[in-house]
């Protein structure tokens, strides 16, 4: 069974410690928003998340796109040829504008930070997917994976991993600061799309260090927010804590947050199980797991990780960090995959 291991306690702790740990932090971590309409959703209606056909206008000045021959270069398929295949896991239909969400919040996110042309980002999705589904599927055997349908649990962990290969790759891969976007313009159905060609400049004080950590963060707000907002006025509301919760508090709020990802069909089972307590009770120092059960991402998260890549598309551990970060914590984590777990 997948396991999410998180501690939380009072005092600094190592950065490469292992698990999900908090630290109380001085402020409640602020709220993002997400419902800001990004002058670039133009762009990413036009090449969807890759299933139809993708339109690409003349390059940007940004960092070196992908290509054919990189995608099918030697250490890409000795890359592919040391994966494990993907597992035949027993998983639930994705309720699809949760996968949705989960897709266009990691679009967004790297909309929002300005690291890279949005038209070369799409290209560069383009290419991975493109190199790396017949694999994918040949792994899995005839009729296992509905291409294009985001539902499918077999197609999303497919996706996924292709979108978050291509994230990795254009933040870590001199991200510029200043660089030249093909954003697209309003056309009638039986016209050819047009792209204005515009001057993106990203926030200095965003650093290319900083951006892994950002997309994370802006990542998690955004499912945390849209979870908020769809429950929170229901039964089915994630509970709130803070700094002074007790370690049974935070446990029930996480229980819930895992629930949410349940009931939209992201894993088979999940249960927050409380392994050590805080001193009286208290939510400082207390070590927790959360367990999932064959979730949507368990190869890609595996298959991420190989390629040491950072961020991932470990989107439960993502919205507990926020979840917990706003509730004064601050947080460490680390993750492992198995054919059938996500442990962190």
């Amino acid at each position: 069974m997948p396991s999410y291991i998180v501690y939380i306690t009072a005092l600094a702790l190592a950065k490469f410690s292992n698990g999900l740990n908090l630290n109380k932090g001085d402020q409640r971590y602020p709220s993002q928003n997400v419902h800001n309409v990004s002058r670039r959703n133009a762009l990413a209606s036009i090449s969807t998340l890759g299933i139809a056909s993708t339109i690409f206008p003349k390059s940007s000045i940004a960092a070196p796109p992908m290509s054919v021959k990189e995608a099918e270069s030697p250490s890409a398929l000795f890359e592919r040829k040391r994966r494990k295949a993907p597992p035949k896991l027993l998983r639930p239909t994705l309720n699809l504008d949760f996968a949705v969400l989960l897709m266009r919040a990691s679009y967004n996110a790297m909309d929002e930070m300005d690291c890279v042309a949005m038209d070369q980002f799409q290209r560069d999705f383009f290419f991975i997917r493109q190199a790396e589904y017949l694999p994918y599927k040949n792994a899995l055997g005839p009729g296992m994976v509905k291409q294009g349908e985001l539902t499918d649990p077999y197609y999303f962990d497919f996706i996924s991993f292709a979108q978050y290969a291509t994230i990795y790759r254009d933040i870590t891969i001199d991200p510029p600061v200043v660089f030249e976007e093909q954003q697209p313009i309003i056309v009638g159905e039986e016209e050819k799309q047009e792209f204005v060609s515009t001057l993106v400049r990203r926030d200095p004080s965003l650093t290319n260090s900083m951006l892994a950590q950002r997309h994370d963060e802006l990542v998690g707000s955004t499912i945390l927010d849209k979870l908020t907002e769809t429950f929170g006025e229901t039964p089915s509301a994630i509970p709130l804590i803070d700094s002074k919760s007790t370690s049974i508090n935070v446990q029930a709020s996480l229980q819930q947050l895992v629930n949410l990802f349940l009931i939209n069909g992201f894993a088979f089972n999940g249960k927050v199980e409380i392994k050590k307590e805080g001193l009286r009770g208290a939510a400082s120092g207390t070590q927790l797991e959360i367990v999932l059960t064959s979730p949507a991402n368990v190869w890609s998260g595996k298959a991420l990780q190989m390629k040491k890549a950072f961020p991932t598309n470990d989107f439960v551990l993502k919205t507990a960090k926020i979840l917990l970060k706003r509730s004064g914590y601050d947080v460490t984590s680390s993750v492992k995959y198995s054919s059938s777990e996500e442990i962190s």
